[in-house]
């Protein structure tokens, strides 16, 4: 028994030491990568002494004596705070992230390669001004000296994954654009191969569910058969990049931008404001940061981890806010394949060689998978790439083709006039955007910029590779982009809605956001003259549904039909009846609504589309209740399955009781307890805290919160199917023209992607409760509203 106790004895204390020796360790990993936001740090390659004002939601506003020690401060600064971040971009853009995920990621890894994004990177290095080369080596050099210093106490993920990070450089710079401009494509991708099997499936039918489309005489598609494997092989290609969006890494959805002019606001000077909408990670993709060199440089906003330049934000003379164009630079082309020569491809009556290239794709735990890209002129092959096929799909890209983003976010954030704006932005292809502007002389605009390919017909649908007759023929120009300055109504707006009329020569794309925003923006720009600071953030925050305006009329149909509800459908309908279309997460009303949504598009389109209704896009699904609900019912309505031929307010009648039955069965039969905060909830994930045990020691998670808005608000809280929160305001800001102090921003997810940081998460809650912080820029404001005072100095002295 003795013997017992002391060994009970010894396993206790045995125990006990393994605990506080794993506290220490994770306490080590958690902490031991915090930055420096207090006292001095001696970096010998500045040639003067930066200076670091820290604000209350941890936005560094740098102030340096030149463009050299501004920028390597950026980029020290920059990664301390999130280099893991900037690292995962880095892979993504390269396709290694095999090499820290394992297996699962082979397949991105070789899509992401097939973009590639570095060979681009060097073309535009290659030309690009030697003075803004040197503005992104000072950058590059700013994060490899703290990666140096902090070789010991990295950030955590870096540590949990057991890996080291490999110095910057000037390609990873230019990649980051490049994944941002993919990201702004990616959906075109998906689009593309949907609508080719609904027209397979579903032929001329198909035509009523294709945003846009435009009658035209003959549709192409190539004489010979695409099979369905050869589609289902590039579909399984793409849907790889799913895991990207897993990770957090950037994935632009849509924008709000707007202004006024001085003539329509107290101040008598203009006022903006953006929302850029992204999916929601942690940390998020914007970093806030204000560059000044006295006399010379004055510029604030958000950044993109892994480059210098501010993307959205403002300067001392002018403003701008961005929002997604929703262009269609995305084609796809069958390309008949030699069954001689599986490396070559027929064009304008010969066979070509294709460009292969051998893909070595590192694994974690020493493994690699070697892989065969090949290309045609148009871009990758990007299904069939294991194997030969008789046809094989490739696709062109606008990034395959040069663009210049470094001149045009250096030149923007010096710009100083309308003119300027213009010269600035003119030099976009890959990141396309429609662009708002506003500057303290008065004037507002909004410019059209990017890569719109000129391009014969619908870019929406696969065409022939056999002749160039559906090869791009270079850009629209820019003087050929549409923009407005000054209009007459002395306000600009866009919600990633259709760009212009029809008339216009060129075709742009068939994705734009149904018109639910932008109708509620000029709404709200209509119902008064002069606008406050205030209305802008009343405005930002709005969670009125233009889209339930529009629709529940037609459900309220159903009080002429109560003796077909029972006392629950009923109630429930009653809700509906004194409902405003506010979507605040204590209403009832907005989660009876999206519920009969979610059946009423099923019952409209599922039996038609059988297998291809979980495919179906959220593009193509508002565009097809939007046309119906304007233009009338149609051939779709009817349910194929049955034998009644059913009218729309059958099929609405169905999609109420279904949606009543289905909060009942899974909520309970209590409707007060159906508050659309209780469905809809939002939480921001990091990447390694999909696994619960990892966020339970590291905390790298925020807390789940219910929260209002949905898909077509301008306050935009968008979900799928599952209600459950997954993009939409990345940063709000409002500029005010004539007071940039008196200017606002927050963000979803905090300063800092360190999670032991006082500013990691730091501004969720408040972004959630629709709060703002100043955005001080004067000397004056900046210094008042330090909370710390980082001081980098290129010697002891």
């Amino acid at each position: 028994m003795k013997n017992l106790k002391a060994i009970l004895f010894i396993l206790t204390i045995l125990l006990t030491i393994a605990i506080i020796v794993a506290i220490i360790v994770v306490r080590d990993i958690k902490y031991g990568a915090m930055p420096k936001y207090e006292g001095e740090l001696i970096i010998p390659a500045l040639d003067s002494e930066v200076t670091v004002y820290m604000d209350e939601k941890g936005m560094p506003h740098i102030y340096a004596s030149d463009e050299h020690d501004l920028y390597f401060s950026v980029g020290y600064v920059m990664a301390q705070e999130r280099l893991w971040q900037m690292d995962l971009i880095r892979r993504t853009t390269t396709g290694r992230l095999s090499e820290i995920f394992g297996k699962a990621y082979v397949e991105t890894d070789l899509f992401l390669r097939s973009l590639e994004m570095t060979k681009r990177s060097g073309l535009v290095l290659k030309n690009e001004d030697p003075v803004i080369i040197s503005y992104l080596q000072a950058y590059v050099d700013g994060v490899n000296t703290y990666i140096k210093t902090a070789w010991n106490k990295l950030p955590p993920e870096f540590r949990i994954l057991s890996y080291k990070p490999e110095p910057w450089s000037l390609e990873d710079i230019a990649s980051i654009y490049g994944y941002l401009g993919w990201d702004l494509a990616s959906d075109n991708l998906t689009s593309e191969l949907f609508y080719f099997n609904l027209e397979k499936k579903l032929g001329g039918k198909a035509r009523q569910l294709i945003p846009d489309w435009k009658e035209v005489t003959s549709i192409v598609f190539p004489d010979f058969k695409i099979s369905d494997s050869l589609i289902h092989n590039a579909q399984s290609f793409v849907s790889s990049l799913d895991k990207v969006k897993g990770l957090g890494v950037a994935a632009f959805s849509g924008s709000n931008s707007w202004a006024v002019s001085g003539n329509r606001t107290g101040t008598g000077k203009p006022i903006l404001s953006n929302d850029m909408h992204l999916g929601y990670s942690s940390p998020g993709i914007w970093f806030q940061m204000h560059q000044i060199i006295p006399g010379k440089l004055n510029v604030t906003g958000v950044v993109a981890p892994g480059q210098p330049f501010i993307l959205g934000g403002h300067n001392e003379k002018i403003a701008w806010g961005m929002t997604n164009l929703m262009v269609d630079n995305v084609d796809l082309f069958a390309e008949k394949i030699n069954p001689k020569n599986e490396r070559q491809y027929f064009f304008n009556g010969e066979w070509k060689n294709m460009t292969i290239n051998k893909e070595i794709i590192k694994i974690k735990g020493d493994e690699q998978d070697t892989v065969l890209l090949k290309f045609t002129h148009r871009g990758p092959i990007i299904s069939g790439f294991r194997g030969i096929n008789d046809i094989s799909l490739s696709m062109k890209w606008s990034g395959y083709d040069s663009g210049n983003e470094f001149r045009a976010m250096c030149l923007l954030n010096r710009a100083q006039s309308w003119d300027d704006f213009r010269e600035a932005i003119s030099s976009l292809k890959i990141i396309s955007q429609n662009i708002v502007f506003a500057d303290n002389d008065g004037n507002i605009g909004l410019n059209t910029a990017g890569g719109i390919a000129v391009r014969k017909g619908n870019g929406a649908i696969i065409r022939n590779g056999d002749t160039d007759e559906y090869d791009w023929k270079g850009y629209v120009p820019f003087e050929q982009l549409p923009y407005s300055f000054n209009p007459g109504n002395g306000s600009v707006s866009v919600a990633n809605n259709k760009t212009v009329e029809d008339g216009y020569p060129y075709y742009i794309s068939t994705n734009f956001s149904i018109p639910y925003r932008i109708n509620r923006i000029r709404q709200m720009l209509d119902e008064k003259k002069i606008f406050s600071i205030d209305d802008f953030k009343r405005m930002i925050l709005d969670q009125q549904s233009d889209y339930a305006a529009l629709l529940t009329p037609f459900i309220l149909k159903l009080n002429s039909r109560k003796a077909e509800l029972t006392a629950e459908e009923d109630s429930a309908l009653s809700v509906l009846n004194t409902w405003n279309y506010d979507m605040n997460s204590r209403l009832v009303a907005p989660a009876i609504f999206e519920f009969f949504c979610d059946n009423f598009i099923k019952n409209l389109l599922a039996d038609e589309l059988g297998d291809l209704f979980s495919q179906l896009s959220r593009a193509a699904s508002e565009y097809y209740i939007y046309r119906i609900i304007k233009s009338g019912p149609d051939e779709w309505v009817d349910n194929i399955n049955t034998v009644r031929k059913e009218t729309i307010d059958d099929i609405i009648m169905k999609s109420f009781k279904d949606c009543v039955l289905s909060l009942s069965q899974k909520h309970g039969t209590d409707q007060t307890k159906w508050k659309w905060g209780c469905f809809h909830k939002i939480t921001i994930e990091h990447p390694l805290g999909k696994n619960k045990i990892l966020d339970y020691i590291f905390g790298f998670n925020s807390d789940e919160f219910g929260i209002g808005g949905c898909n077509y608000t301008v306050c935009q809280y968008a979900h799928k199917t599952d209600f459950k929160v997954c993009q939409g305001a990345s940063e709000r800001h409002i500029f005010n023209t004539s007071n940039w102090d008196e200017s606002y921003t927050i963000i979803p997810t905090g300063a800092s992607g360190i999670v032991g940081s006082e500013f990691y998460l730091s501004q969720t809650k408040a972004f959630l409760k629709g709060e703002f912080y100043k955005d001080p820029f004067s000397d004056g404001a900046v210094r008042t509203a330090a909370k710390y005072t980082l001081k980098l100095k290129p010697d002891g002295k």
